[in-house]
């Protein structure tokens, strides 16, 4: 549908009964000649406004700052000048402001040119341009219960008119209309009309109500409503240097507080820069954002990137500051505008210029530009970040590029399925679970869950693609029984990372995640889900098996462990106890050698040979000195020897032969012969 908002339409209904040409007793000053007046002249009497003349003035005004703004487009009824001011002198009960409402309705039912266009364009479907409006009703009401009169007057007539226009090609319908009514006084009475808050009277028509005292107030209540009706934002610039008019070698700085669309204030909401403030001008808060004059140093316009240009209009349109910052604007200078701040660099955020005889509001760039060099895809938030799924996001936007919409298509219910919105629920499903980096997920990182990921984010699944899901849900419960390894990622992380089973049970987790993502998609998709969620459930022999495995782990971890401490300590450990042995030998052999050569000397005290002639192995005695080696190899033999108890049958035998089977002899009676006898050497 072609949308035509409230704005498109603005009628103006101002009341022109007698009482509007009362004084609105907000007396005005012309006589300025106060110091140079002659003696004997008396003073000219102040004059004031009437309500007639307040009503027009500030309807002006309303529709002067909307023309600035927005030059095409939009609509007012406003054929003010030829009416002439209300007779004083008329009857009242002859004026109703009634006509004026219904000639108002009449006004909005009309076919516009740029709704004309529309319907042009979209020819069988004509029904679909919108047509609305809105009613901006000044008067001076008699009580509530009048402004509800009003208000029944205007929702009947709409109602009538809706009728006729259904029947007719030259009119339309009001879908939707907006009535504001604003009563009016004198300053100094009191108001006979509450105010009350935006209304909705019907589906078709809302009503708000403001009492207003009349001169600037009402002037003041007009610029406010021009703000809200067509999404406008106010800018004070200050600091602008300007020369006296009586004393030229002097300046003065002055303030000028500007209108513009509120879409160049978007940046500051973006950032979350907080630089709203007051205006407490004419007695009346008003949010606006102030911004300090920078001395402009060039002309040209084309040296800053501009994001966005919007058309200004001063508020105080005929104050001497307003018309000298319009004047300097239109001879072709530029200014640009700075950010107020306490501390830091000065941050320039917008730019004052002329086109054409317009003057606009440029908002400039505070971050990178597009004509600069494209930034890495490497610098993320919070510092780099080098492992983005790239490739994966090529995939996808190729997976989700738009393409012509050939044929119409239906859904379920015969309803038609607009293309733009089937794309919407296309992207979403895609993106409801998908990590941007590749530290950040598992199975994305998985040949094994591939076929599952392609196809659970499927509007509707197969049967063959469930027996895939569940193909993959099993494989993957294959890959833990093997104690497979997962693709983890440990950038970050110290030491080796998470252990086997709480890799896979990450993993379990992910996929998980993802699959529950799409289960109210369809019942297969549910499948999936029970399949992954049946599998998950392990029996007791499955986890104790995994308990072990985590036991044999931590045991070759601490084996691992322990092994490298000894093979740190092994050949300091080898090279002491050598030092040890060669020193015990050389004492023994020392000792040897005294108790050799005193042989009548008898043993010392406590002295326990190491081993008896019995025991001591047969060992060729070497000729001449003996070696380390043969040293050595005898004190091994020594040691081994009592280590086990001696065979038996070698202690008694003669000759290193023992006789075996000795108690055959003594059972049988027999002699043995000398063949019967064995020996062991």
């Amino acid at each position: 549908m072609k949308i035509f908002s409230e704005s498109h339409k603005t009628v103006f209904v101002v009341d022109h009964c007698p009482y509007m040409a009362e004084s609105c007793r907000q007396h005005v000053e012309f006589d300025m000649l106060v110091k140079n007046r002659t003696q004997g002249i008396i003073p000219l009497a102040p004059i004031s406004k009437s309500l007639w003349t307040c009503s027009v003035e500030s309807s002006m005004e309303y529709c002067r700052i909307m023309y600035d703004i927005f030059p095409f487009k939009k609509l007012l009824m406003a054929a003010l000048a030829a009416v002439g001011p209300p007779n004083p002198r008329a009857d009242p009960e002859c004026c109703s402001i009634l006509h004026g409402l219904v000639a108002a309705v009449e006004a909005l039912c009309k076919i516009t040119e740029y709704q004309h266009e529309a319907r042009t364009m979209l020819m069988e479907n004509a029904e679909r341009v919108g047509n609305r409006g809105r009613i901006i009703c000044i008067t001076n009401a008699k009580s509530d219960s009048h402004v509800r009169m009003l208000e029944d007057c205007v929702q009947e007539t709409i109602h009538e008119h809706n009728k006729l226009a259904a029947n007719s090609d030259h009119l339309m319908q009001i879908q939707k209309c907006e009535l504001v009514l604003i009563h009016t006084y004198p300053v100094g009475e009191d108001s006979l009309v509450s105010d009350r808050p935006k209304k909705e009277l019907s589906p078709v028509l809302t009503s708000e109500v403001h009492s207003v005292r009349a001169g600037r107030h009402l002037a003041t209540k007009l610029n406010v409503l021009v703000q809200q009706h067509f999404d406008l934002a106010s800018t004070t610039i200050t600091n602008i240097p300007m020369k006296e008019e009586q004393h030229a070698n002097t300046s003065a700085n002055y303030d000028v507080e500007l209108l513009h669309h509120k879409e160049a204030h978007v940046d500051f909401l973006k950032s979350g820069d907080n630089h709203v403030g007051g205006n407490s001008r004419e007695g009346t808060f008003k949010e606006t954002v102030t911004l300090k004059w920078c001395t402009p140093r060039t002309n040209s316009v084309e040296l800053h990137y501009c994001t966005g240009a919007y058309r200004i209009s001063p508020v105080d349109v005929n104050s001497r500051p307003s018309s000298c910052l319009t004047n300097f604007l239109l001879n072709g200078r530029s200014v640009l505008l700075e950010q107020p701040r306490k501390s830091g660099s000065k941050v320039i955020s917008h730019m004052l210029s002329s086109h054409g005889g317009e003057i606009f509001l440029h908002v400039l760039s505070s971050s990178r530009s597009i004509l600069e060099d494209p930034p890495s895809i490497s610098e993320g938030c919070g510092g780099r970040v080098t492992d983005y799924r790239i490739t994966d996001f090529g995939e996808f936007m190729r997976e989700n590029r738009l393409t012509p919409f050939l044929e119409p298509r239906y859904k379920i219910d015969g309803s038609l399925e607009i293309p733009l919105e089937r794309a919407k629920e296309q992207l979403e499903k895609h993106t409801r679970y998908w990590p941007m980096i590749i530290s950040q997920t598992t199975i994305f990182n998985m040949q094994a869950v591939v076929p599952l990921a392609s196809v659970i984010v499927k509007e509707a699944m197969t049967d063959e693609d469930v027996l895939n899901c569940q193909k993959t849900i099993y494989n993957l419960v294959d890959m833990e029984r093997k104690n497979d390894p997962l693709p983890i990622s440990t950038v970050g992380t110290r030491g080796k990372g998470p252990k086997r089973d709480e890799q896979y049970r990450i993993m379990w987790n992910e996929l998980e995640t993802l699959v529950r993502a799409h289960i109210n998609n369809s019942d297969k998709h549910q499948r999936v889900l029970e399949c992954l969620v049946a599998c998950r459930s392990k029996p007791p022999e499955e986890e104790e098996r995994k308990k072990r495995g985590r036991k044999r782990e931590e045991k070759e971890d601490k084996s691992e462990k322990s092994g490298k401490d000894y093979e740190q300590d092994k050949p300091w450990q080898e090279s002491e106890r050598l030092k040890g042995l060669l020193d015990r030998e050389k004492e023994e052999l020392a000792e040897a050698e005294v108790i050799k050569d005193s042989p009548d000397s008898p043993e010392p005290p406590n002295k326990k040979p190491l081993i008896t002639m019995d025991e001591m192995p047969v060992v060729e005695k070497a000729k001449g000195p003996m070696s380390l080696l043969s040293l050595w190899s005898n004190r091994i033999n020594t040691a081994n020897s009592r280590k086990h108890q001696e065979f038996i049958g070698r202690l008694n035998s003669v000759n290193n032969k023992a006789e075996l089977y000795q108690h055959l002899k003594e059972e049988n009676g027999m002699e043995t012969t000398e063949n019967g006898k064995t020996g062991r050497q």
